[in-house]
Formats: structure tokens, sequence, C-alpha cells
């Protein structure tokens, strides 16, 4: 599928759901409304026109100009050759949103990492224990624009700093 008719094929198929983004790169973009994200997911991963069954990866992203926070999803089809970005953007203060690792077990550790690092609350998620920061990080969410944190990283097993 070009990406234009995958573009068709995803305006036909949520309509309402989703709104486009310009394209990254050729790639076809979309932004979906958090409430929607299962439905178009279960959806991108069981219609086998879009067989979408990789996600090689998921990121946050940070707009404090607006008050807003986003998930990145980039989405592949190994069957059909095809790419797409999905984009969810929710309200700074308290951002929360479905965990797709249901559909993608890749996603798992993504989440895990967006989670820590932009304090995205993943609903659902399997296992959703820190992977990065050390146990007893309090400092907020090093990945937001606006985080002031120390300048320097002390390194609890050394005591030393870098």
């Amino acid at each position: 599928m070009t990406p234009e008719e995958l573009t068709s094929k995803i305006k036909a198929t949520f309509a309402e759901k989703v709104e486009e983004l310009p394209a990254v790169t050729g790639i076809p973009a979309f932004k979906v409304k958090p409430e929607h994200l299962e439905e178009v997911c279960t959806t991108l991963v069981s219609d086998p026109e879009l067989n979408f069954d990789n996600l090689p990866c998921l990121g946050g992203i940070d707009y404090p100009e607006t008050n807003e926070i986003g998930v990145v999803y980039c989405l592949f089809s190994f069957a059909k050759r095809h790419h797409l970005n999905l984009r969810v953007i929710m309200p700074r203060d308290n951002p929360e949103v479905i965990s797709v690792s249901k559909f993608w077990v890749a996603a798992d550790w993504f989440e895990r990492e967006t989670a820590e690092l932009f304090g995205i609350k993943f609903k659902d998620h399997p296992d959703p224990r820190p992977l990065l920061l050390i146990e007893e990080w309090d400092e907020g969410y090093p990945m937001r624009r606006d985080w002031e944190g120390k300048d320097f990283i002390r390194m609890p097993e050394t005591g030393q700093e870098k």
C-alpha cells in the first residue's frame, strides 16, 4: 500500500477518531484521541490490509508551551512493507493513556522508559516497574523541557560526581 493509499484507508476507517498530521519523511502520520487509541490499535493490528505487526519505536514528546505532553508510536508492517506514525496528546498535569503492550510486545520497555522520563502513566501496563532511574529518584521527569535537574549526577555505587 502506498503512503497515499494508507492515508486514505486510515481516514476512511477511523473518520472522527483521528486527525491527519503532516507526513514525516513520506510516512503518514495521525493524531489519535487517547480514548480511541485502543480501538485504533486493535484495527491496525487485525485488519489484513493494514497488518501493523511491529512497533519499532515509541517515545514521549513534551509541549510545555501548550501544557501538553504526548506519545509518538512508529509502526511498521513486515508483511505489507508500510509505515505509520501515531501521536497521542494529553494534558501535561495528568498524562494517562492505555498501554499498547498487548498489541506489540516491544511496547513494554518503551512505555516503562517513557513513563519514567516523561511522567506519562500507561494504564494496564503489565510491568510498570522503573527501568532506568535509580530507585530513590524523586526529582521529577528528566526529559520534560522544564525539568531543572542537578548540574551533576551522583553515581550511587561509588558516590563520585560525573
